[in-house]
């Protein structure tokens, strides 16, 4: 599956150290390249941002994260749901 944010080879070999709450998914936070945090990213098998709690759509270009990294709160997440998924797919 192509999904619309993929992350770069540098990103994706930080977020193969999150700690996943489900299959696949962790959640994480992004630091800009301008020095700026946005928290609640969700990160599909270190591939690819699926969402990001809070918004319909990803505020900034995948291009402009610096950094992926994981606080505590990312790693057993109080709310699991809620997301708004930037990509569609059916389970075929």
């Amino acid at each position: 599956m192509h999904h619309t944010h993929e992350l770069s080879e540098h990103l994706s070999t930080q977020a193969l150290s999150f700690e996943e709450f489900a299959n696949g998914a962790a959640q994480c936070h992004a630091r800009l390249r301008d020095g700026s945090v946005h928290a609640g990213l969700l990160i599909s098998n270190a591939t690819a941002i699926i969402a990001m709690r809070g918004h319909a759509s990803l505020p900034f270009p995948v291009e402009s994260i610096a950094q992926l990294f994981q606080e505590e709160e990312d790693k057993n997440p109080s709310q699991r749901g809620g997301w708004e998924y930037f990509d569609a797919w059916s389970r075929g």
